[in-house]
């Protein structure tokens, strides 16, 4: 280290202990000494524990092969284990555990206020800390000092870190008038003793003592360093995300039930490295020789790109306070604690629980606030909105919990229900259910800690025994949703069975469907006064907000225009917000998101493995998952896109970074695009099947594609690689063609609940290749197919049932194409437009290359059009489901 510590420690050292994960560092001027510290640790180890020391595995550092620690292994029969070069996942305990050390001294220093001189007690004080917590390496529910010692560690003597403390001066070093104490740094605890460890404030001297006063809120107020070095602390720690990254070989799975000790060990070199920016600038040290990503550096990414997580936020959200404290310090203090009281006071009117003393032998767990700005689908501040959670992560099962499933709606049922109101006509609205979780009862007793700023004065000691399933309980979903169920099934609405989240509702020739995604609700209704009462049902039994006409759901931006027989639903905003988030809201806009001649592989990260340093800058993962979430709500034309991108974002290389970048780049071109269902287009449901035969040219697997149309306008669709090889085009299509018929089965099932199919009609689906429809129909080519797993075999069986009807298409009218490989721009555009993906055109960024033109009908759409003109009749029919 650049910055010794008072005592001219330069380095750590530290050896674990394999089975208990019990954890012993030793400070070092040099790594010479790192063999005399091993020797003094085999003789501690041996003693305490009365077992011998049986394997030591370290790195190839110089240090663990010198001939002293060599000799001294020899004699004492302990084999000497050396990662390969390189492999730092192989020592993966001793790695994780100096990460795990570096970056809690980090944070004590940093909340201590203290330099970077005093990161030796830092990290002595975080391995005492270590070793008194449950880890679940061990799978015991104990900590590694109990492992170890047999002893359960005494914790109520634990102190905050680099607090201020007044320490007892002796009566034998003071004089009459002297003061009784001396104001002090507290910086950890006296190794072999039952004392303390301070730093006396005004002389710098340490001090031992087991008597003092700890004010552990009060700290310095800035960061001091007795040594004038300004340069960056640098530790050579290889990352790692979990134990389960171990890699242990052969041997160490042998040895894990051995009585000898295993000892890992790994040293942390402050001067090994030079990327002196790393610690300044991020929270989490790269590794420089792994090839594996590990994260973006904010050198080269900006913070709200390091914070993206676009795979399930939908909703953009500013800088909110992360704890009470800093709400209440915030600038918009007001607005959040008028949220805190409103949350607090529907938990008080739900009661939500009771204040009790803590049983004998239990445990309370934690709460905290969490915080958020609402935003409506213009970007404008909605409301500010503060939620108490439960801190759910340390129930146990059997104990606090047991069952936890909880369904949602299907995006595929979500887009049946607005394709079904373009057909008819139905007014769409929307219903959100105040704290919702709040409504269900919990069978379990769980205690809970009183929340932050809202202790009972009186018994401020006192806990909550819940008597509501509190958000961030486990079991909090499905008790939820089970009292919703419950209400919807006593009003009349029949759930159905192919989604458990869609209830239907039948009066006369009116009907009302209702979609339940948590406690968002999206109501569709033919009847004005049947949505008014079912509106009034549900808030007189609920804490409801009624948002009116459906305009904003799941980041979805949803128009419903009546009279013109239209649903549009696009991701605007949100696509724009990634964008801007990865810096290509600027970008040159391209025609299609992938580049036909372009194959990726995984072997250009070995050709282009000079790139390593700059892609573990890249948030190539999180960048995935924004337009992952495009792809899975609205924008099937990403589908083959992510499908390929998305295999390499454990160890991407510059290629597939341009590659996903070229994709953004098209959503540039597209920002307004999105599903258009109509009541003109092609009502009746039909599917598109294909595959790209061998198009990965390293394992030669097929890819398969399907999209399933309705009201004009795509309703389902999957691209996916398929699981085995195929030993023909033929052989392909039909592994696809199954894929394809088990989602047409589950839609005809959905559609029959809802009235749409009748149990006699038949899902048309499309194929372009005549092979593989005469082998769904014709099961007497035996040579042909005796090698094809038998459960691709179960198209067959729709067929023949009269479920399934396939029929031929031509290759240049496969609306499936585009889910199983990159094709030509004009190819490409033509299949969007005619999958109903739709854009403003003049509303597109500026430089966008997109056209303005006509959707194209198929002749299937032409022919499964609505004949009648003008509004079409509400009627919906009645017993005609498959279910009724």
């Amino acid at each position: 280290m650049s910055m010794a510590t008072f005592s001219g420690k330069r380095y750590f050292v530290t050896f674990i202990d394999d089975k208990s994960r019990y954890c012993v560092v030793y400070l070092l001027k040099s790594k010479s000494e790192v063999a005399a510290k091993f020797m003094e640790y085999a003789a501690m180890a041996e003693t305490q524990t009365g077992k011998r020391v049986k394997y030591l595995q370290s790195d190839n550092g110089g240090e663990y092969k010198s001939d002293k620690l060599a000799r001294f292994c020899a004699e004492r029969g302990i084999q000497q284990r050396f990662t390969p070069p390189y492999t730092p996942q192989l020592n993966g305990v001793a790695e994780r555990m100096n990460r795990t050390l570096v970056e809690c001294a980090r944070c004590m220093m940093e909340h201590a206020g203290l330099g970077k001189s005093y990161w030796g007690e830092a990290v002595m004080t975080a391995m005492f800390l270590r070793n008194r917590c449950p880890t679940r390496a061990i799978h015991q529910d104990k900590s590694p000092y109990q492992v170890w010692t047999m002893k359960k560690p005494i914790l109520a003597n634990l102190k905050v870190f680099g607090c201020h403390a007044y320490v007892q001066v002796p009566q034998d070093k003071r004089a009459k008038f002297d003061s009784k104490s001396s104001l002090c740094r507290f910086l950890g605890y006296a190794e072999h003793q039952k004392s303390y460890r301070f730093e006396e404030v005004s002389t710098g001297a340490i001090k031992i003592s087991r008597d003092a006063t700890f004010m552990e809120d009060k700290f310095d107020e800035g960061p001091r360093n007795y040594n004038d070095e300004s340069s960056v602390v640098e530790f050579d720690d290889h990352d790692e995300d979990e134990e389960k990254e171990e890699g242990k070989t052969d041997d160490d799975m042998d040895s894990s039930d051995d009585d000898n000790e295993d000892t890992r060990s790994s040293k942390s070199n402050i001067k090994r490295h030079t990327r002196t920016q790393s610690l300044e600038k991020a929270t989490v040290i790269p590794s420089p020789k792994r090839r594996t990503y590990r994260g973006p550096s904010l050198e080269h990414v900006s913070a709200a790109a390091m914070d993206f997580e676009a795979a399930y936020i939908v909703d953009s959200v500013g800088e909110t306070p992360t704890t009470f404290k800093s709400a209440m310090e915030s600038s918009d203090s007001g607005k959040w604690k008028e949220a805190c009281d409103s949350e607090f006071d529907s938990l008080q009117r739900n009661d939500t629980w009771d204040i009790v003393p803590l049983p004998k032998g239990r445990k309370a767990i934690g709460c905290r606030w969490v915080f958020r700005v609402k935003e409506n689908q213009d970007g404008e501040v909605e409301r500010f909105k503060a939620r108490l959670v439960a801190k759910g992560f340390s129930q146990k099962f059997g104990v606090d919990y047991e069952e936890t499933f909880a369904p949602v709606a299907k995006f595929t049922s979500i887009r049946v229900v607005l394709s079904m109101a373009a057909k008819y006509g139905l007014m769409l609205h929307q219903m959100d259910v105040k704290t919702a979780f709040l409504n269900g009862s919990l069978n379990e007793d769980i205690y809970m800690d009183q929340p932050d700023g809202y202790l009972d004065a009186t018994q401020p000691d006192y806990v909550c025994k819940l008597k509501r399933s509190l958000y961030g309980l486990k079991q909090s979903p499905r008790m939820w949703n089970q009292t919703i169920d419950g209400f919807m099934i006593k009003m009349g609405f029949k759930k159905c069975e192919s989604d458990h989240c869609i209830y239907i509702k039948r009066d006369d020739q009116d009907m009302i469907l209702v979609v339940l995604y948590v406690d968002d609700l999206i109501l569709a209704s033919s009847n004005n006064e049947l949505l008014k009462s079912t509106k009034m049902a549900l808030s007189k039994r609920f804490e409801m907000t009624d948002l009116g006409e459906l305009d904003y759901f799941l980041g979805m931006e949803i128009k419903n225009d009546r009279k013109t027989g239209m649903v549009t639903v696009q991701q605007t905003k949100f696509l724009k917000s990634v964008l801007t988030k990865f810096g290509m809201d600027n970008s040159k806009p391209v025609k299609t998101p992938q580049d036909p001649g372009l194959k990726l592989t995984k072997n250009m990260c070995e050709q282009e493995c000079k790139h390593e340093d700059t892609m573990c800058n890249v948030p190539y993962r999180s960048a995935v998952g924004g337009i992952m979430y495009l792809m899975v709500a609205t924008r099937p034309d990403l589908a083959a896109a992510v499908g390929s991108l998305s295999q390499f974002s454990s160890d991407p290389c510059p290629t597939h970074w341009q590659a996903l970048k070229r994709v953004l780049r098209y959503l540039q071109a597209t920002p307004n695009h999105g599903l258009e269902f109509t009541r003109e287009e092609g009502s009746r449901i039909c599917g598109y099947t294909d595959a790209d035969w061998a198009g990965d040219i390293e394992s030669r697997r097929s890819t398969s594609g399907y999209v399933f149309m309705m009201s004009g306008g795509c309703i389902s669709w999957k691209s996916q690689k398929q699981r085995t090889v195929a030993l023909s085009s033929t052989e392909a299509e039909y592994m696809a063609l199954s894929e394809a018929t088990k989602e047409a089965v589950w839609l005809k099932v959905l559609l029959g609940e809802l009235g749409e199919m009748t149990s006699d009609e038949a899902i048309k689906i499309y194929e372009d290749n005549q092979g593989s429809i005469a082998l769904a129909k014709n099961p007497e080519f035996h040579k042909r197919t005796k090698h094809i797993d038998i459960r691709y075999h179960f198209v067959r069986e729709k067929v023949e049932s009269g479920e399934v009807v396939l029929e031929y298409c031509p290759t240049q009218d496969m609306l499936a194409d585009m889910m199983t490989k990159p094709i030509a721009a004009v190819q490409f555009e033509n299949i969007r437009d005619r999958l109903g993906i739709q854009g403003a055109a003049a509303n597109e960024s500026r430089g966008s290359v997109e056209k303005t033109a006509a959707v194209k009908k198929t002749p299937r759409q032409a022919a499964s059009s609505v004949e009648a003109s003008g509004r079409p009749s509400f009627a919906i029919p009645v017993g005609t489901g498959m279910y009724q």
